[in-house]
C-alpha cells in the first residue's frame, strides 16, 4: 500500500549503477582524477561523485537505445573514462542535468 511501489520494477539506471562495470568505471574516473573534485579541488571520499561527462549518463541511454542491463554493458561509450570527471556533490549538484533538473 505504499504509495512508492511500483510493482517491485527498478528503474534501469539504478540497476546499471549496481552492476560491477558501473563501480569500476566510477573507480577508475577517481584514480585518473587523483580522488580529487575537477572544479574546487575538494578530496573527501566521501564526498566524491563521478560525472558522465560531456556526454550525460541519461543522453547516453537515450541515444544509445540502452533498454536494459546486457545493452548497458556493451555500450563503450557508458564506460568510457574519458567521458567523465570527479565532482565533489556540491559542484555535481550545479551542473544542468543532476537528478535531470533543467536550468
Amino acid at each position: 500500500r505504499n504509495t512508492n511501489w511500483n510493482g517491485g520494477i527498478t528503474p534501469l539506471r539504478k540497476l546499471i549503477r549496481e552492476l560491477p562495470k558501473y563501480k569500476k568505471w566510477r573507480t577508475d574516473v577517481f584514480v585518473r582524477d587523483n580522488h580529487v573534485c575537477i572544479k574546487c579541488g575538494c578530496n573527501k571520499s566521501g564526498l566524491l561523485n563521478a560525472d558522465h561527462f560531456p556526454l550525460s549518463f541519461s543522453y547516453i541511454l537515450k541515444t544509445y537505445n540502452i533498454k536494459n542491463t546486457e545493452d548497458a554493458l556493451t555500450c563503450n561509450k557508458l564506460w568510457d573514462t574519458s567521458n567523465g570527471r570527479t565532482l565533489c556533490v556540491n559542484c555535481h549538484k550545479e551542473t544542468p542535468n543532476y537528478f535531470r533538473k533543467k536550468k
